[in-house]
C-alpha cells in the first residue's frame, strides 16, 4: 500500500521513464534505418561491380573462351601423354568454369534455350565421344559436351512445366550421373545450372546469392581431387575473368559459333593419335 500511495503522489518517475523510452527507441528506428539504407547502398554498388566484373562483350567472350582452349589443351595433354606435370593439371582446372560462364551469357540472349541449338549439342556430344576414346578415356564416360547438353536439355524441359518433361529431366540426370565420371559429375551440372541462371536473374538478391553459390561450386568441382585443385580452379577463373573484364571491350567477335565443339573433338583424336 505504500508503494501505491508514494507512486500515486509522485507521478514523475513513470514519465520520464516514458519519455527516455521514446527517445531510445527513435533512436534504434533511426539506427536500423541508417544500416538499412548503408546495406542497400552495399548491396548496390556490390552488384553493379558483379555485372561489370561478370558481363562481357562478344569479343571479351572469345577470349574467354580462347584462355579455356588453351587450359584444356594443357591439361588433356598432361593427362593423355602422361607427363605427370603438377602445374598442367593445375592450370587446367580453371577451363570448365569459364567455358560455364561464357556458355551462361551466351543464353541469356535468348528468351528460351532453343532446341536445335540443343540437338546441335548432342550431335557434336556424339561426334566427339570417338575422339574422347581413341584419346584414351573409358568408352562409357561421357564427353564435356554430354554435360552442356544435358543441363540444356533438362532447363529447356523444366521450363514447360510439364509433368512428363520434368519426370523425363529427372530420368536424363539420374542416367548421366554414372557416365558423368570424367567430366565433373553433378557438380558439373550444377555449375552449368548456375551460370544459366545468373545471367537471367532480375533480382539484386537473387544475382548476389547466386555469385556466393559459383564461389562454392568451382571448387567443389576439383575437391574430391585434392584441396589444391579446388583452390587452382577457383584462382584461375577470377584471374582470367578480372583480367579479360578489364580489356577487350570494344572487341568484336572472332570465333564462328561451332568452334569450341568442333576444335573438342579435333583436338582429343590429334592427341589421340599422337598417344599411340
Amino acid at each position: 500500500m505504500r508503494d501505491v500511495v508514494k507512486w500515486g503522489r509522485n507521478r514523475s518517475p513513470p514519465r520520464r521513464l516514458l519519455m527516455k523510452s521514446a527517445i531510445l527507441w527513435r533512436i534504434s528506428r533511426l539506427f536500423s534505418w541508417a544500416v538499412t539504407i548503408r546495406n542497400d547502398s552495399l548491396a548496390a554498388r556490390t552488384d553493379t561491380w558483379l555485372q561489370s566484373f561478370l558481363v562481357w562483350s562478344p569479343g571479351q567472350r572469345d577470349i574467354i573462351k580462347t584462355v579455356a582452349l588453351v587450359l584444356m589443351v594443357l591439361d588433356h595433354i598432361n593427362l593423355i601423354f602422361q607427363l605427370k606435370q603438377e602445374w598442367m593439371f593445375l592450370v587446367g582446372r580453371g577451363a570448365f568454369p569459364l567455358f560455364a560462364l561464357v556458355w551462361g551469357l551466351n543464353l541469356s540472349r535468348h528468351a528460351h534455350i532453343r532446341q536445335p541449338a540443343i540437338n546441335r549439342l548432342w550431335g557434336w556430344g556424339i561426334i566427339a565421344q570417338f575422339a574422347y576414346y581413341l584419346a584414351g578415356f573409358p568408352w562409357y564416360e561421357g564427353n564435356i559436351l554430354f554435360a552442356f547438353a544435358v543441363v540444356a536439355q533438362v532447363l529447356t524441359w523444366c521450363e514447360t512445366r510439364s509433368g512428363w518433361r520434368t519426370a523425363a529431366a529427372i530420368l536424363l540426370m539420374a542416367l548421366w550421373g554414372p557416365l558423368s565420371g570424367t567430366s565433373y559429375g553433378i557438380a558439373g551440372l550444377l555449375m552449368l545450372a548456375v551460370s544459366h541462371r545468373l545471367y537471367r536473374a532480375e533480382d539484386r538478391a537473387e544475382r548476389l546469392a547466386l555469385v556466393a553459390c559459383l564461389l562454392a561450386v568451382i571448387p567443389a568441382l576439383n575437391l574430391a581431387t585434392s584441396d589444391a585443385a579446388a583452390v587452382a580452379g577457383l584462382v584461375m577463373t577470377v584471374l582470367t575473368v578480372g583480367l579479360v573484364s578489364c580489356a577487350g571491350k570494344s572487341l568484336p567477335r572472332f570465333w564462328p559459333g561451332d568452334f569450341f565443339p568442333t576444335f573438342y573433338a579435333c583436338h582429343l583424336a590429334v592427341l589421340g593419335v599422337l598417344a599411340l
